[in-house]
Formats: C-alpha cells, structure tokens, sequence
C-alpha cells in the first residue's frame, strides 16, 4: 500500500507541476481565436462576398454588351473564265484574301422588368448569406461557450478534487499518529489508505477529463491540439433578465423567422421574374466594321475595302411558348405558399422552444439556489464533523461521509452555475442576441 501511494503521489506532483507552467485563455482572447480562425465563420464569409458580387452592377444587366470579331480568309482557287468577248483564261492557284474587323454594341432598354427584379432577388440573397452568417455566429459562439464552460467546470472540478485529496492525506497522517499512540486501529489506518487512493484515482481522472475538454475546445477555436492553457471560470449572469423583452426581441431578432420572411421576397421576386416572360424586349445595337480583300486575277477588281457604322433596333416579344412561362407563374405562387406556411411552422416552433428555454432557464436558477443552501448545510457539517474527527468523537466513517457530502456538494453547484448559464445563453441565442450577452 505504501509503494502504491508513493506512485500516486508522483504522479501528482508532475501534474501539478505542469498546471502551474500554464497560460490563461480569457473569453475576449477566445471569442477573437474564434472569429479569426473558425471555419465555419470563414465560410460563412466568402458567402456573403459571393452575394455581394452578384449584387454588383457588372452582374446587373442594365451595362450594355460590347463584342469585337477579327478574321482573315486565304483562298487558292482552280478559274476557269469566260469573258464577254469571247475570250477565256484558265488559272491554276490563284490567290485571293479577305480580312474583316468589327465591333458589336448591344443594349437592352426594356427588358419586361426582368432585370430589376433579378437586382431585388440578388439583394434579398445578400440578405439571406447575411442572416445564414448570423446564424452561423450564434451557434457557433454558443459552441464557444459550451466548450470554454465545460472546460471552466471540469477545471473547477479538478481543484474541488484536489482539495478533498489534501483533506484525505491530513487525515492518514492524523490516522497513522492516532495509531502509533494506541487511538486508531489498524482498520481506520487502511481505510485512510483506500480513500486516499480513490481521491488520488478520482483527481487523475478529473484532469483526464479536464484535457478532454480543452482539446474539444481548441477545436472549436480551430487552433491546433493542446492543453496547455486554463481558462476564466468567473460567471456573470444577467440581472433582472426579463421575458417579455426577450419575447419581443425574439418576434424581430430570430434568424430562423427572418430566412423564413427572406424566402416568402424571393418566392415574390421569382413570380415577377417569370411574368416578365410576357412582356416584349427592346434593345438597340450598332456596329462598326471594316473588311479589306485582294481579289483574284479574274476578278474585275484588284482589290476593295470597306468600312463603316451600322445601327439599329430590335424588338422581340415571345407571344406563345407553349404555356412554360404560365406553368412557372403558377409554380412560383405554390411556392410562396409553401414559405408562407414555412414561415407559420418556424414561429411556433420558435416560440415553443423559447417557452421551453425559459421553463428550463427559471428551473436552472431555483437549483443554483437550491444547491448554494445545500453547500452551506454540507460545510458546516464537515466543519462541526472535523472538529469532532480531531477529538475523537466521531469515527472515520462518519468524517469520510461528511467529506463525501460536502464534495458532492461542490461539484453539484459548480454544474448547476454552469448548466444556468448555458440557459441563460440559449435565450438569448433565441431572441438573436447572443453577442449582447454577459460572458
């Protein structure tokens, strides 16, 4: 049993040793690593610079089209010619090129508003790339914090664990003494023993946990794999955090309910697209052109070049296209339905799931509450219990309980903290105003 606890207790020492050697990651350093380095956000950036390209007024139609043609053409030709006068010629190979050039302007004046609701479409999906990006920070950043707090907890947890091991080594010794001068029997010694040994296999399984938990975290702050850091485990909950301002927020700030409003616009803006089908186009065009060719020798001319502007109008109206334009009319309008029902189902969804956040929230607070006063009960227990375990009065068995109780007591109220704050966080994450919270 001796060699048992010398092993343990080097292993502890290593670990303290490196706890010590650690740097602190504080919440701001960690919401920065996030927003620089998360690849979710990342993405959801070059989304949105997507977006904004397409809304830019090269991807708009209302620019006019420019286009230049070149070209050159050699011919080798077998002639065989008569002329009027009765006199023919044969030629073998003869040579003659043509060389043109032009350029070509075309622009759309009336185009059935088919561009301005293409323009109004790429702005709503601007909008959307926007609130997806949103959507995306929020979830992510509640990541954040359910990964930073459940490091913050298990830290918590070791020093909790640690303490009750220096209580159980204070105990052995105090045992061991109490046996040499005939207090204690050989049993309470090994009983000392095996509960320094469980505190000591609970403590390493604690930091085990605690190593786990900032790996998951720096995944989520993409920022490599290591555990050489702790974190703040200071909580700051909102005061007087009232439901219905957070009901109103909700009804304007929830992302799901405003992609569900964005793809009620982009179903209206594909039925004004697809009646624009109906209506004529009109667009106007010049051009400038120049073509050079040299002749053959049967031809009259050596050779002749010409050059010059053309212009123009065009009107093109599409009276009849087999009924795609009024089948894809009607498609867009069962469309819009279907969002407008979309939209309807998000709602109650939404507020199903603030009802149920909030319930959760009021209950998660009654148990900080609830487990504060049991703290208080179990540390006063133990203090009475240790006082007494000093004079003989109570047996170890009954120390080791009231030692129990009062880690139990610990750790419950370090996960009720915990688990309130990440209540308090889903509300807010709810009502779309996570960013404005208290971390």
């Amino acid at each position: 049993m001796t060699k048992q606890r010398t092993i343990l207790f080097c292993l502890l020492m290593g670990i303290g040793v490196h706890l010590i050697a650690q740097q602190s990651l504080s919440k701001a350093e960690a919401i920065r690593q996030l927003m620089e380095n998360n690849f979710d956000i990342r993405l959801s950036k070059n989304d949105i610079k997507v977006a904004e390209n397409n809304t830019n007024l090269l991807n708009s139609g209302y620019l006019p089209t420019l286009s230049g043609t070149a070209g050159i053409t050699y011919n080798s030709d077998n002639i065989n010619a008569v002329f009027r006068d009765g006199n023919d010629t044969n030629i073998n190979g003869a040579k003659s090129d043509s060389r043109t050039a032009g350029l070509n302007l075309n622009y759309v004046l009336f185009d059935g508003f088919n561009r301005k609701y293409n323009m109004e479409r790429n702005k709503e999906n601007l909008n959307i790339a926007q609130l997806n990006a949103k959507a995306t920070l929020e979830t992510t950043l509640f990541t954040l914090f359910n990964a930073y707090y459940d490091v913050a907890r298990n830290q918590l947890q070791v020093e909790s664990l640690k303490e009750t091991l220096e209580i159980s080594k204070d105990r052995l010794v105090r045992t061991n003494y109490g046996f040499d001068y005939g207090r204690n029997s050989r049993l309470d010694v090994s009983n000392a023993e095996v509960d320094i040994n469980n505190d000591s296999i609970s403590y390493l399984n604690a930091i085990q946990t605690l190593g786990n938990a900032k790996r998951n975290l720096n995944l989520v702050l993409a920022n490599g794999i290591t555990d050489d850091f702790d974190v703040d485990t200071t909580l700051l909950f909102q005061s007087n955090l009232q439901k219905t301002e957070l009901t109103e927020a909700l009804s304007k700030g929830n992302v799901q309910l405003a992609l569900a409003r964005a793809g009620i616009l982009i179903t209206e803006y594909d039925e004004q697209i697809n009646k624009a089908r109906f209506l004529p186009t009109l667009s106007i065009n010049g051009a400038y052109n120049y073509r050079l060719g040299n002749n053959n020798p049967a031809s009259f001319l050596t050779s002749s070049t010409t050059k010059g502007l053309s212009y123009g109008a065009n009107l093109s109206w599409n009276l009849f296209d087999g009924g795609a334009a009024q089948t894809a009319v009607k498609n867009t309008r069962v469309n819009r339905s279907s969002q407008e029902l979309l939209l309807e189902q998000t709602t109650e969804q939404v507020s199903l799931n603030f009802e149920n956040a909030w319930a959760d929230y009021e209950n998660r607070l009654f148990n900080v509450r609830a487990q504060e006063n049991n703290l208080k009960t179990n540390q006063l227990n133990f203090e009475r219990t240790e006082e007494q375990f000093r004079l003989g009065r109570v047996t170890s068995i009954d120390f080791r309980t009231a030692q129990s109780n009062l880690l139990n007591a610990r750790i419950n109220l370090i996960q009720a903290k915990y688990d309130a704050k990440l209540a308090e966080l889903t509300l807010f994450q709810l009502a779309g105003k996570i960013q404005d919270a208290l971390f």
